[in-house]
């Protein structure tokens, strides 16, 4: 009966582990480290087997779940390439709603009285009585944990682990304080308290996570409608420079034959005057190659041609690497922001200057603007980020929010540093 007891505690330990260790697998499997499978198995078996030796001494006391908690959450990062506060609120979420289904089942389970000798004391030793609530509790658990995986998994993932820890971690240390002298008062109207206060926690965070995901979603479509724009944009500029060079030569052999006429006429001063006339759209139209990309380029010629046009000194110095596997709309993106801020920045200057520098050190691609400014930038003193000074601040800012959104494609960084003259801003993408 003991053997059996003890095998049946194992088994349940083995279920309660070997689920986290799932559920850390069906969210993180992307972020999985070299490590091989058999690894979570090794850790299943021992941790189970270190829990049911801690339970033969004290069952199930805080000290063990704070172990379990704690410990999960280190062999996951040592797994996974994930942040350790994502896999230690998904640790906590688990335990508390394990924990909060035991004490559920328990309560409900002690509703069946003395028919079957069921008590407090009977279900705290190793019985016959415990060995039905272990199995009833488990399979609760496992039941509530497959049926609820669609909406468990986006929220382990999800980048809102600070919130889901703050409330996991509030309800867990909230549990822990009252779980003494609800295990020294089983009743049935135990039930439901635990039963609210899983559907209470369970509530709040998916209110939390839909809220910020709502949010999250406007600013996603906002940059995708500006980066949209910016393709229509270099797009039409392609469009409107093969068609204006398709009417310049459809129109060559009516110039040649005029020029023609002109010469044979010896009227060599109005032949000059008429190869000035026709040279100056061509000279419009000229593409200057930096980079070897027609849509990059005709953005680049773009952004110094306006810069120029400003009074604006415009230098270009760009050695941009082939087969990055960079999309060029990301490209487009990171450079057409980062080149109308330093036109901004330095329109209102003397001796006004824009540089842009593009080269590739080993497996990055190194975008670097400079130029000059009239006073030192705007910086949020909490966040350390670069603030508007537009006077609607709903309708700016973006920019630099769709820079950063390309750049986490590609693993990048940007930093930036300034003086009361002159700002430096620097992005790295990384690329196979």
């Amino acid at each position: 009966m003991i053997f059996l007891s003890e095998f049946i505690e194992w088994v349940a330990c083995l279920t309660e582990i070997g689920l986290l260790s799932w559920l850390f697998w069906e969210a993180f499997k992307e972020q999985r480290k070299n490590a091989g499978i058999y690894w979570d198995y090794i850790y299943v078996v021992c941790m189970a087997t270190w829990v049911l030796f801690i339970n033969n001494i004290v069952l199930y006391s805080s000290f063990t779940l704070v172990q379990l908690v704690v410990i999960s959450s280190m062999v996951a990062r040592a797994l996974y390439r994930v942040s350790y506060r994502k896999l230690l609120s998904a640790s906590l979420f688990y335990t508390f709603c394990f924990c909060s289904t035991d004490m559920l089942v328990s309560s409900l389970y002690l509703s069946l009285g003395d028919r079957w000798n069921i008590n407090g004391d009977t279900i705290m030793t190793f019985s016959l009585q415990r060995i039905g609530l272990v199995v009833l509790a488990k399979s609760v658990m496992t039941a509530f944990i497959v049926l609820m995986k669609k909406w468990l998994i986006p929220v382990i993932r999800s980048d809102y682990d600070r919130s889901i820890l703050l409330i996991t971690g509030a309800a867990f240390l909230g549990f822990l304080y009252y779980r003494e002298r609800s295990q020294s008062v089983f009743m049935v109207e135990l039930s439901s308290i635990w039963g609210l206060t899983v559907v209470l926690c369970g509530l709040g965070i998916y209110i939390v996570y839909s809220y910020l995901e709502n949010r999250n979603e406007k600013i996603r479509n906002r940059m995708a409608e500006m980066q949209n724009e910016l393709l229509r944009e270099n797009y039409q500029m392609v469009s409107d420079l093969y068609e204006s060079n398709a009417r310049l030569y459809h129109d060559l052999n009516n110039h040649l034959d005029i020029l023609y006429q002109m010469i044979a006429a010896q009227r060599l001063d109005e032949a000059r005057t008429y190869i000035s006339q026709i040279s100056e759209p061509m000279k419009e139209l000229m593409l200057k190659c930096f980079t070897g990309n027609d849509i990059i380029d005709v953005l680049l010629s773009s952004k110094k041609q306006k810069a120029e046009q400003l009074g604006i000194k415009v230098s270009m110095d760009v050695e941009f690497p082939s087969n990055t596997g960079i999309r060029t709309n990301d490209v487009c993106t990171i450079l057409g922001n980062l080149m109308d801020n330093a036109i901004d920045g330095s329109k209102a200057t003397e001796n006004a200057e824009v540089c842009l520098k593009i080269c590739r050190v080993h497996r990055f691609l190194v975008i670097r603007v400079y130029n000059t400014i009239s006073s030192r930038p705007l910086i949020d003193e909490r966040t350390g980020r670069l603030v508007t000074d537009k006077e609607d601040k709903t309708k700016h800012g973006w920019g630099m929010q769709s820079v950063k959104a390309a750049l986490e494609k590609y693993n990048g960084t940007m930093q930036y540093q300034f003086s009361e003259t002159e700002f430096k801003i620097t992005v790295m993408l990384f690329f196979q």
